[in-house]
């Protein structure tokens, strides 16, 4: 029997301009950011979608949309996530022995995983159509890979939650 792996890849919520004299990391979530994620922690708790492991850049902003969603799982804060591209962020997934994991990152990387592995034939069309040309922050995608992470290469994306404000916010 196979087993399924769901990957769940979020790119951090609205975060504030920069600062001048501060350092891109620090930026810190506005308010609307803070109101996206507390959205994403609702949508996680009504899908009854439980998380194994949490992979998550320690950027301010990513650090506080993960504590927002009020999981209740183990964090591993990731320093490579911070600038780490797609095939990165799929080689440390890979290393995670769970059936769930949730990956707090940025762009182009979170959104560069669900190009790179999402299969066009047996992903969700309504979701793929949902990220075809954007990936706004606090946007989460759900891919299930079958078998080991070590070959996600025809991950399914099952469903895709947007923003509020960003043409609707749920696709399956």
């Amino acid at each position: 029997m196979t087993t399924t792996r769901t990957l769940l890849l979020l790119r951090h919520a609205t975060a504030e301009p920069a600062r001048p004299g501060h350092a891109d990391a620090d930026r810190r979530l506005s308010s609307r950011g803070e109101a996206e994620a507390d959205g994403v922690g609702a949508f996680l708790r009504e899908q009854g979608l439980v998380v194994d492991r949490v992979l998550c850049s320690p950027a301010v902003r990513t650090r506080q949309t993960l504590e927002r969603l009020g999981l209740d799982a183990p964090v591993e804060l990731v320093p490579l996530l911070y600038q780490a591209g797609s095939d990165e962020v799929l080689e440390l997934v890979a290393a995670a022995d769970v059936a769930t994991v949730l990956v707090v990152g940025h762009a182009p990387a979170v959104p560069g995983v669900v190009y790179d592995v999402a299969d066009p034939g047996s992903s969700s069309p309504a979701a793929s159509a949902a990220v075809a040309d954007r990936f706004p922050p606090a946007t989460l995608a759900r891919l299930e890979v079958a078998g080991s992470w070590a070959d996600p290469s025809s991950a399914v994306l099952v469903e895709v939650r947007l923003p509020a404000g960003a043409d609707g916010q749920h696709f399956v």
